[in-house]
């Protein structure tokens, strides 16, 4: 179970009981805060977390703290990376400290307690993850529910963030997306649909969704012959799933 809906319980609860005192007032901003968020995660300086997203390894920013409380299957990824990393740090533990020490030897006492500071906190306390499966626009999507709980879903993302919620374990995103893609089984938008699918096709959901579309396709035989790009549909029934 993900972390959130327990954390979103313990919410109910506490709103719930100061409802009942007639002389207290509670102001929620909710869009406020979800604003403030999406411009934190838009500033590389305020996120400790990076991912390296796609084949071109391009940037997204997260914040470590939200990611590990809103998912557990979060919280282990970033935990792995940080233990990697301080693995890394302590292989080059030994060069690093000599040439800390020439820049020490050579600063005054005071620049010499930056140098290290920023050491410390740029080099161990921030991580980077790379993602491999996912394309980057639908990963900042992604990302934005994470930390806002908000997303924009549509025609061309919801394929590639069903998958994504659930491989990081946000079943509500991915019963929503999964529900929303099945509406769109039809002709006029199938194509579009299916082009979307075939990037994310050795993922689980992708596949249970394509059975859905050949299904559809068998009893519409007339759809195969007006839309031509749909004939390559059979051929994706090989390959395995991935959890």
């Amino acid at each position: 179970m993900a972390m959130s809906r327990k954390s979103g319980a313990c919410e109910d609860d506490f709103w719930n009981k100061e409802r009942v005192k007639p002389d207290v007032m509670v102001v929620k901003d909710t869009r406020g805060l979800c604003e403030d968020l999406k411009y934190v995660i838009s500033v590389p300086d305020l996120c400790d977390v990076t991912f390296l997203v796609g084949e071109e390894k391009l940037p997204v920013y997260g914040v470590k703290a939200i990611l590990a409380t809103r998912s557990r299957h979060m919280y282990q990824l970033l935990l792995a990376a940080t233990k990697n990393a301080k693995k890394k740090s302590l292989k080059n533990n030994s060069a690093m400290k000599k040439a800390l020490k020439k820049i020490q030897h050579l600063l005054s006492p005071s620049s010499s307690e930056k140098v290290k500071t920023f050491y410390q906190s740029d080099v161990v306390q921030k991580l980077t993850v790379e993602v491999k499966n996912f394309d980057v626009t639908v990963f900042e999507r992604f990302m934005c529910y994470i930390h806002c709980g908000t997303v924009a879903v549509d025609i061309s993302n919801v394929v590639g963030l069903m998958n994504a919620a659930h491989t990081y374990d946000f079943p509500e995103l991915r019963d929503a997306c999964w529900e929303f893609a099945n509406n769109y089984i039809k002709p006029d938008t199938l194509s579009q649909l299916t082009c979307s699918a075939r990037t994310y096709i050795h993922f689980k959901y992708t596949r249970m969704l394509m059975q859905r579309i050949r299904h559809y396709l068998s009893q519409t035989p007339d759809i195969m012959s007006n839309c031509p790009e749909l004939c390559g549909v059979g051929e994706l029934q090989t390959g395995e799933y991935m959890l």
